[in-house]
């Protein structure tokens, strides 16, 4: 997928603000995002579908897991690999 890092962090910092009502201040490339309590499970549903509206394309089911949702880093790298 052709998106910079910097464009997933606006992705995921207006989703978190718009969604989770948190704030987005101190969300970074790095910042633990399930563990840190800024996306849950239920929310990943939801920002996938952000990210195919934002990116312009439909995601294959399954092919992004909790786990690629780690850090906006670790979803880049993912969405990078698709």
């Amino acid at each position: 997928m052709n998106m910079s890092l910097d464009a997933i962090l606006k992705i995921v910092r207006e989703f978190v603000e718009r969604k989770r009502g948190k704030s987005v201040q101190t969300i970074g490339a790095s910042t633990a995002l399930l563990r840190d309590g800024y996306l849950d499970s239920f929310a990943l549903v939801e920002l996938i579908a952000d990210l195919e509206k934002h990116l312009n394309t439909r995601l294959e089911d399954g092919a992004l897991i909790p786990e690629d949702f780690e850090t906006p880093e670790t979803l880049y790298n993912r969405l990078q690999e698709l």
